[in-house]
This record gives structure tokens, sequence and C-alpha cells, in this order.
């Protein structure tokens, strides 16, 4: 069964709910705009982009990382998804998904649902 990765709409309800139990300061804005930074993202892809900018205020920190509480770890932002995606690319490539498209077509189900 062929399922296509997520819409933008989709990328920006995973992303909410990825950050929802992490202090983040990302607005309903950023968001979106992370949704649309995102096409091609599969879910996967997206927890891995949500779990390395979650490191990005770590990082940011440095040493100091190691003697600071965790309540006092400033939030992820949108800087950090910024500076992941720099590294990231969608796990499935566009050739991937017009050969499942393909399979689908010719061998998927038939049944409207």
């Amino acid at each position: 069964m062929y399922i296509p990765l997520p819409e933008a709409s989709d990328r920006a309800v995973l992303l909410k709910s990825l950050l929802s139990k992490n202090h983040h300061s990302l607005t309903d804005g950023d968001v979106e705009t992370l949704s649309n930074d995102t096409q091609g993202f599969s879910g996967a892809d997206l927890k891995a982009l949500c779990t390395d900018a979650a490191l990005g205020p770590i990082r940011q920190l440095g040493a100091r990382a190691l003697e600071i509480n965790a309540q006092d770890i400033p939030p992820i932002s949108y800087n950090h998804f910024c500076q992941s995606l720099r590294g990231m690319n969608p796990s499935v490539a566009p050739s991937d998904i017009q050969a499942y498209l393909d399979w689908n077509q010719i061998y998927g189900s038939k049944k409207a649902i």
C-alpha cells in the first residue's frame, strides 16, 4: 500500500506534536514556515529534524551545559531548526516517489476509499 509523504499542513501538525513536550519559542508562523521548508520530508525525517534542533540549545551552551540545571537550558528556537535543516535532506528521493506512484498505479488497489 502506497502512503504518500505528508503535505505541508500535515507536516505542521507533526511538528507541533513533536514539539509539544519540549521547551521552545516557535510561533505558529515559524511552524508554518518550517512545514513549507520541509517539502518531501517523511514523518521520520521530521522527527530527526526535531531531535537535532532540540540539541541546538545544548550545543549553544558548549561546556557550560554540564554546569547548569535542565530548566535553565534555553528554549529550542526557529534558528536551531534553520541550522539543523542546513545538514538534512529528505530521505526519500523524488525518483523513488515516482517509482512508488508507478507501482501503485499498476498493482495498487483500485477500490475507492
